[in-house]
């Protein structure tokens, strides 16, 4: 049952992938975690998690957690983290990741307490960091004065000065143009809190010194703004297209306040009860092979260009090499031989897409034209390796070591998982 906010109970726990072991009930039915599924023909028919893991209340008395899959139960979300962020995509981008429920109360999962702090946190660095200026705004201030500044409050003055014949003082209210607004000192608190925060996530981690990097940048930006402000005098931001990160970086900063019950002492220690949300692992990874392709080839990648029969993750295009690339989160496809038809079709279409191909610099072509000819690449994962970026040390071209069997111009690309284990 549920008291004070947590859960007293031990949630159901499962697995990616695995199947609960229940009939079907309505409770189910409309969680984000599993769905009333066959994935296999040789399977019964039940709820299957899939690729997204996270904690979600079934109903007022009972919670379902959904981890990594088997023989991943070592990854490193920080460093996944970070190299997501080292793209070029924009915060709304990642956004769609991940959802977190700040209203409701929190789940009993250990196995996750690990990844919200640092996925919250370095989301919201991220998002901060691509502030360039800061807002202003006026802000009213009242104060006891030498000198007369905007208007004088005559009541206040009498109360103030006049009665006690302190004529060296006059009581003023004022507008003042500044960037110390109630936006940016949200923003400042929250950035103190991820201070805080950091001391424990980031202290023996590879990646620490580019986090602390990424927070002292954006303390400093924040350097002229206070961090006195309650977060109700924060309300709805208005779009602007100079500034078109606060809202998200107000939302995240909120998200963080939420978390620990805006009290920076609570942000020393985590507990093993967790705020719901969910992660989608598929599109995590997407994201994360993007940051090292983008690390390696720069501009050369582009990121889902629109086609006639889809999105492709990725395009590359060089001067002596064209590519399209798409990302699966199957592990089983270490095998030269395993490839779903329906991944082979995806991908055969994409290469048939005039304007995929119009994108990678087939400019004169149309649909009698012969069909250009362009490699199509599979990049997946491989449970517990070392972390590694081949992208970074090759060329593109040089990794299509691995073809497909009995397909042509098929080629698969292991890029592994990092591990906590390969950083310690």
């Amino acid at each position: 049952m549920r008291t004070n906010g947590k859960c007293d109970m031990r949630p159901i726990l499962i697995q990616e992938h695995e199947r609960l072991n229940v009939g079907q009930d309505s409770r189910f039915d409309n969680l984000h975690l599993v769905r009333w599924d066959k994935p296999m023909d040789y399977e019964p028919w039940g709820y299957y998690a899939s690729y997204v893991i996270g904690a979600e209340w079934i109903d007022e008395n009972e919670a379902l957690v959904v981890t990594t899959k088997r023989g991943m139960e070592e990854i490193d979300f920080l460093a996944m983290f970070m190299t997501c962020f080292s793209s070029n995509l924009s915060a709304d981008a990642f956004s769609q990741i991940y959802t977190i429920d700040s209203d409701a109360p929190v789940i009993y999962a250990p196995s996750l307490k690990g990844i919200i702090s640092p996925l919250i946190v370095l989301h919201f660095l991220a998002v901060v960091s691509r502030i360039k200026s800061l807002k202003k705004g006026y802000v009213h201030y009242s104060g006891n004065l030498k000198k007369v500044k905007g208007r004088i409050n005559v009541i206040r003055n009498e109360r103030t000065n006049m009665a006690i014949k302190r004529f060296d003082r006059v009581f003023c209210e004022y507008d003042e143009y500044t960037v110390d607004i109630p936006e940016n000192k949200l923003i400042k608190k929250a950035l103190l809190f991820c201070k805080q925060i950091l001391r424990t996530v980031i202290e023996h981690h590879k990646d620490g010194s580019k986090v602390k990097q990424m927070l002292l940048k954006s303390l400093l930006i924040f350097e002229r703004v206070s961090e006195d402000v309650q977060v109700r005098e924060v309300t709805q931001i208005k779009a602007h297209k100079l500034f078109n990160e606060y809202s998200e970086a107000v939302r995240l900063a909120k998200l963080i306040l939420r978390r620990y019950d805006f009290s920076i002492s609570k942000t020393s220690t985590e507990d093993d009860n967790i705020l719901p949300f969910t992660l989608d692992m598929s599109l995590l990874y997407e994201h994360y092979v993007y940051g090292l392709l983008h690390d390696a080839y720069g501009d050369k990648v582009l990121y889902q260009v629109k086609g006639r029969t889809g999105y492709p993750d990725f395009l590359y295009k060089s001067h002596n090499f064209k590519a399209i690339l798409d990302t699966k989160y199957i592990p089983k496809y270490v095998e030269s031989y395993l490839l779903d038809n329906y991944v082979v079709r995806q991908l055969s279409g994409y290469s048939r897409d005039l304007p995929i191909l119009q994108k990678l610099g087939y400019n004169e072509i149309d649909e009698e034209s012969p069909l250009p000819d362009v490699p199509c690449i599979i990049i997946y994962p491989k449970e517990r390796d070392e972390i590694t970026n081949p992208f970074s040390e090759n060329k593109l071209q040089d990794l299509c070591r691995t073809p497909v069997r009995r397909l042509m111009r098929f080629y698969k690309i292991c890029i592994p998982l990092p591990v906590v284990a390969a950083n310690l």
